[in-house]
């Protein structure tokens, strides 16, 4: 997980009105459902240290009949798209059964996995009813790297198992990868690997302290500069990033300390039954056995919105804020405020708008 850079995926006028209308109304169009925090990597970089050693139903886990409950009630709700994610949620002995629901319901699913876990029981699940996405995980593109960073011997090569069985199932699949410093230079590799198999490829350079305040993760940060350069490899990203800067630079500023979707149109809910305005944040968050989706969505996310900035916060009047990815729960992780900078967050921002710029300078030279 990580804060997105410059948008590859821009919408359709007409697509962009109807997300306004439905952020004004507060509709929940998408959410993210993590059905567990357990994980069989152990990545180096990993924002959910212990979490990822959970015991299997377990009381960090909600069981199958409350995942159907719940997804009735956000079909219910208006919801369109829903991301099945974790830890690794294919460890899950129900995900089949609870993924077929939420297909079932009539939301577009989106499953992010490791791909070390799929097997027959997935893959059937998938041909019955195809997924809208599978986004695997790619640490590296060479064994060596790749099990390094996940600190699991064979992961690669049950990496690539998985990967490819869901491509030959002709499953819509998609690759990214974080930028590190163990795996900087097979990014290319990476994308090679994704080209050959007719998949996007994206990366995020966006690494950030684990949930229990450990930095570790961020040690393995590269230099802003260098990260931007392996983003800008990608021809169309760096295209649509640079219109979607033109378009936003000028955005007035707002007084709200979220400006994104998160509690407007996006929720997050975490393998125990918590309602979230997002994935990064752990306020505001409503236990989803004791009420309903739509009391908590009501009732207690719209206080989230209510957080306004304070004299002297810089991000919400600086022109790179659609491009550096800053978040103000993800800098309250890395700095203990939510109101306070992260320098790595503002040198992406740096390394984008030079880059950005210089391409929209470069398109104005040639008309």
């Amino acid at each position: 997980m990580g804060a997105p850079g410059p948008r590859a995926n821009e919408q359709p006028p007409r697509f962009a009105a109807f997300l306004r209308r439905a952020a004004a109304a507060r509709i929940p169009l998408n959410g993210s459902i993590a059905l567990t925090h357990r994980c069989n990597l152990r990545c180096v970089h990993c924002y959910l240290g212990g979490e990822r050693a959970g015991v299997p139903g377990g009381p960090e886990e909600s069981d199958t009949s409350f995942w159907h409950g719940v997804v009735d009630q956000l079909a219910d709700a208006g919801c369109l798209r829903v991301l099945i994610t974790g830890g690794e949620p294919l460890l899950r002995e129900d995900f089949a059964e609870i993924y077929r629901h939420v297909v079932r319901r009539g939301i577009l699913a989106t499953v992010f996995t490791n791909a070390t876990r799929v097997d027959e029981t997935t893959l059937s699940a998938f041909a019955e009813l195809p997924p809208h996405l599978v986004e695997v995980t790619l640490y590296g593109a060479s064994e060596e790297v790749f099990d390094k960073v996940t600190g699991v011997p064979g992961s690669y090569r049950r990496c690539l198992a998985g990967l490819d069985a869901l491509v030959r199932a002709n499953v819509r699949v998609g690759l990214k990868s974080m930028i590190m410093l163990e795996n900087r230079h097979e990014i290319p590799a990476m994308r090679v690997m994704a080209e050959e198999r007719r998949a996007k490829f994206r990366v995020d350079p966006a690494l950030f302290p684990r949930r229990d305040g450990d930095t570790g993760p961020l040690e393995h940060r590269i230099p802003a500069v260098d990260a931007v350069a392996l983003e800008m490899a990608d021809e169309d990203l760096r295209d649509k990033g640079a219109d979607y800067f033109q378009r936003m630079r000028n955005t007035a500023p707002v007084d709200q300390l979220f400006s994104c979707m998160a509690g407007r149109t996006g929720f997050h809910i975490d393998p125990v039954g918590t309602l979230l305005p997002c994935l990064m944040v752990t306020s505001h968050g409503f236990d989803l056995h004791k009420g309903s989706f739509l009391t908590g969505w009501r009732d207690v996310i719209p206080r989230f919105l209510e957080q306004k900035i304070v004299p002297g916060y810089e991000c919400n009047r600086c022109e790179k804020r659609f491009i550096c990815g800053v978040c103000p729960a993800q800098s309250q992780m890395e700095t203990g405020s939510a109101y306070e900078r992260p320098e790595y967050q503002c040198q992406l921002g740096d390394a984008r708008c030079r880059a950005l710029s210089g391409l929209l300078a470069d398109r104005a030279g040639e008309v």
